[in-house]
């Protein structure tokens, strides 16, 4: 286990396979981060303390896997605010009512980009609020993919559960948030709503199971107010919900949609067991699509001058495309261009590709590296801030590490004030919020560009 300290009370802790993640939380004080390398580990962990992430360094979740010591204990246990988990897998917590991350007596607590398999249950949110359960994926855990019991005021968005015995259940859990999730083939059941839970909303999410048990409740709702915007099955509106069945028989699967717009003409007023109707339901739209733009190129780097022979592989048949290669130059309409590069640097490359359905665009931060010479090596990006949490005003001095000797520096520290070349800035936070910080290190070799996502957090 290395520590890697800054200036101040904050610090960054990295873990690799031999060491231990609760040792590390153990020695954690508020605002650290705890960066576990790529590899398997075999514990069941506490975290009883607030203001600390728990992430993954390389932010893939298929890597760096969390495997329970013991299956009749959770894998994550917190029981702490403020604290946030990312880019790992928790798997084997398998004994009855054991759950890949426990969410106990929590809050303000953000659980995104994460793999929860073979637990019984994934992700179990129990008396806790104001959580953010994001882009998370439940799949074969035999209880439940996502289970809320008795919490409030928590932001349920963007998650996958399938093939688990339950997709998601909201037990007695009131004024939940749940959008843009993927439900489907779950053997017991795809939703389950209690009739004890009150005030939850349910829109832009894909339901596809046999099952859908939804219970009364007061004041909930399963659609929000029509607006302009791509919907989970690519339609051009956000509404209520697609109700699928494995076999195409579900409502958004036979509905009649004469305008094309890819709602459902008809409400849908048969929830099982609810009152309640979706307004808006999804369907999958007859009008054209619009393209999702995308490319490739047959380099991403090399020497002064670099030629580029970018690709279009966008779908939907885009009829006409606009180019900007990242360098000031002209931009390109060309659907294949080749363009050449010549000077040294790091460049993103942005293509809009259209059709009559509309535009799409795709940009690709730092795509192109282009260096003077092959043995030139530009510089390898680390910081870190003196601390990374704090009410307001908030002035963090930021260090710079990089190797490679960068002669230049830019810093963009997330709050949309002015950027600074020095190269140990210090920068005071006036408004409270969550900060991404980016750095772009410089030297003859060209640039490099890191950003800490989400680094600085900023309380009232």
């Amino acid at each position: 286990m290395v520590l890697i300290s800054g200036i101040g009370t904050a610090a960054e802790i990295f873990v690799q396979p031999g060491s231990s993640i609760q040792t590390a939380v153990n020695n954690a004080n508020s605002g650290d981060i705890i960066t576990i390398k790529p590899g398997t580990y075999t514990e069941n962990i506490k975290v009883n303390k607030s203001d600390i992430t728990i992430r993954s360094e390389s932010g893939n979740p298929d890597n760096t896997i969390i495997k329970a010591k013991s299956t009749g204990a959770d894998v994550f246990l917190l029981q702490g605010n403020n604290i946030k988990i990312t880019g790992l897998k928790t798997i084997g917590a398998s004994r009855s009512g054991y759950s890949g991350i426990n969410i106990s007596s929590s809050t303000n607590c953000t659980i995104e980009n994460n793999k929860l398999t073979n637990n019984a249950r994934g992700i179990y949110i129990r008396s806790s609020k104001k959580n953010i359960i994001s882009k998370n994926t439940a799949t074969s855990d035999t209880e439940y993919g996502i289970v809320l019991g008795a919490s409030t005021g928590n932001t349920i968005s963007g998650n996958t559960a399938s093939s688990n015995g339950r997709g998601i259940h909201c037990g007695s859990s009131d004024d939940n948030i749940f959008s843009s999730n993927t439900v489907q083939g779950n053997s017991v059941y795809g939703l389950f709503v209690c009739g004890l839970s009150d005030r939850n909303r349910f829109y832009n999410n894909y339901f596809n199971d046999v099952n859908m048990t939804i219970r009364n409740g007061i004041g909930n709702s399963y659609n929000t107010a029509k607006k302009a915007g791509t919907n989970i099955v690519g339609g051009p509106y956000i509404g209520g919900n697609f109700w699928g069945k494995p076999d195409g028989k579900g409502f958004s699967q036979t509905a009649v949609d004469a305008n094309g717009d890819g709602l459902s003409d008809s409400a849908y007023k048969n929830i099982t067991g609810s009152i309640y109707s979706d307004n808006l339901p999804l369907v999958i739209s007859s009008s054209p699509k619009f393209p999702i733009a995308n490319f490739s190129s047959n380099v991403t780097s090399g020497t002064v001058p670099l030629n580029v022979a970018f690709t279009d592989t966008s779908t939907n048949t885009p009829t006409a495309w606009n180019w900007s290669f990242g360098d000031g130059t002209a931009n390109s309409t060309v659907k294949n261009p080749t363009h050449k590069y010549s000077n040294a640097g790091t460049y993103t490359v942005t293509l809009t590709a259209t059709n009559s359905a509309g535009r799409n665009t795709v940009t690709k931060s730092n795509y192109i590296q282009v260096t003077t010479s092959s043995t030139a090596q530009k510089p390898v990006i680390s910081f870190w801030g003196s601390k990374v949490s704090g009410p307001v005003p908030l002035t963090i001095t930021f260090t710079d590490a990089s190797t490679g000797t960068p002669t230049a520096w830019n810093w963009n520290f997330g709050d949309g004030t002015a950027n600074s070349t020095d190269k140990k800035p210090t920068h005071t936070y006036s408004n409270a919020g969550t900060y991404s910080v980016t750095l772009t290190a410089s030297n003859t070799a060209g640039s490099t560009t890191k950003t800490r996502a989400n680094y600085i957090t900023v309380t009232k």
